[in-house]
């Protein structure tokens, strides 16, 4: 399979910020890290994990040893004030065979849990670089708007110079305040929405209150892997898929019960060893083989057998609907993925240099008398909505890359 070179995006596509110093800067790879390890729920997992992978050994099926001490025939002739003693060592276990099978199902189970453990740490680390990109977006869209704000100030001064000199209206003017009043209430907008992607990154990251400061900045530059849909075909292998794998582990566990629950017809096994004193001294040895027969088969074990039988076909079920559930949701990144690349390739390769020209342009024609408060307007909104709508195509773009993540197993963005 054949892979493309990493290609600087962002870096080379997007407006250029401060430079901060290395002490304070966040990247993507220390949000991760961060939330992997601080994350409540996948502790959890790891908690349950380690729960699963050691309870088999209370199941073995090998019960506590019994010592015993046994006086029969007590009377009060001085001579032979009993008839035995006896000492016994008595064991109870399961048919071996049904031990067999419920450990090996106690292990399948353990060996599922890691695979979920794997399936959500896929998902944190997709959901922890989307916030990131969502700080990103936010960063870039604010410069954006401030753009905005400088272009509505020119223009305002514009108006308001042709209103001096008489070659304005009024109308003009006061649609050029309201042009300003709006960009500055973008602005606004644009810091509630870093703040938002901000303190939900955070929260991803499971960052103590204390250490949410705002003196925390943001690595300005992501890379990423240029992927096309024959690659995702040939990764995304559903039976690669710890989800998938899961089930699959889940299927062989009940497989197991459902041997185990069937096997409990055969009997339970008692062993019991004796040391015997008939009066004149532990001389004599003895031993006991008893066994346990499921005579009310018919009543529990059969429900065991049906509740095995039900869990299998439930994992079935669930088998079919991760098939379903990666399908909708490869298809959808990859298709929003594709858009995303193509919008941003054409903005890049065309529309910015025009739309940029166009406004400078119109401007000036505009302070010559050549065209008019609308058409200036016009020009400007066609810059700015091509812009931001660029910057929104980028966010998707590394969104959707963010999503291809949790079924390839490779670093898309880094």
């Amino acid at each position: 399979m054949k892979n493309k070179k990493p290609i600087l995006l962002i870096c080379s596509l997007l407006f250029s910020i401060a430079v901060f110093s290395q002490e304070n800067q966040l990247t993507i790879t220390d949000a991760v890290n961060s939330a992997l390890g601080n994350n409540a729920e996948l502790n959890q997992m790891r908690a349950q994990l380690k729960q699963k992978e050691n309870a088999w050994r209370m199941e073995t099926g090998i019960n506590p040893t019994e010592f015993s001490y046994f006086k029969e025939g007590i009377n009060s002739d001085p001579v032979s004030p009993f008839a035995e003693k006896r000492i016994t060592v008595s064991q109870e276990f399961d048919f071996p065979l049904t031990a067999a099978y419920r450990i090996k199902a106690f292990k399948q189970e353990a060996e599922a849990q890691a695979q979920l453990i794997k399936a959500r740490e896929r998902v944190i680390k997709a959901d922890v670089k989307s916030k990131y990109i969502e700080v990103l977006y936010a960063l870039y869209l604010q410069k954006s708007r401030q753009n905005q704000l400088k272009i509505s100030q020119d223009l305002y001064n514009a108006v308001f110079t042709k209103f001096e000199t008489g070659m304005g209206n009024g109308i003009d003017l006061v649609n050029a305040e309201l042009q300003l009043d709006e960009a500055k209430n973008d602005l606004d907008q644009s810091e509630w929405l870093l703040h938002q992607a901000r303190y939900g990154l955070f929260n991803l990251m499971g960052l103590p209150v204390d250490q949410q400061k705002y003196s925390i900045q943001f690595a300005d530059t992501l890379f990423a892997s240029d992927i096309d849909i024959s690659q995702i075909q040939a990764l995304a292998v559903q039976e690669e898929q710890p989800d998938f794998k899961a089930s699959v582990h889940r299927l062989k566990s009940t497989d197991f019960s459902l041997k185990e629950a069937k096997s409990n017809i055969l009997p339970d096994i008692r062993l019991s060893l004796y040391k015997q004193d008939y009066g004149g001294g532990y001389n004599f040895n003895g031993f006991e083989v008893g066994l346990k027969l499921p005579l009310w088969l018919p009543f529990e074990q059969k429900g065991k057998i049906q509740i095995a039988s039900a869990q299998r076909d439930e994992i079935l079920w669930w088998q079919n609907e991760i098939k379903l559930n990666m399908k909708k949701q490869i298809e959808y990144a990859w298709h929003n993925y594709s858009v995303s690349r193509s919008i941003v390739q054409r903005y890049n390769s065309s529309m910015k240099e025009k739309a940029t020209k166009l406004q400078s342009m119109s401007l000036k024609a505009y302070q010559l008398g050549e065209i008019d408060l609308l058409e200036l307007l016009n020009a400007q909104q066609t810059y700015l909505k091509s812009e931001q709508r660029y910057l929104s195509a980028l966010r998707d773009y590394y969104l959707q890359l963010a999503a291809l993540e949790k079924f390839l197993d490779r670093e898309l963005i880094y």
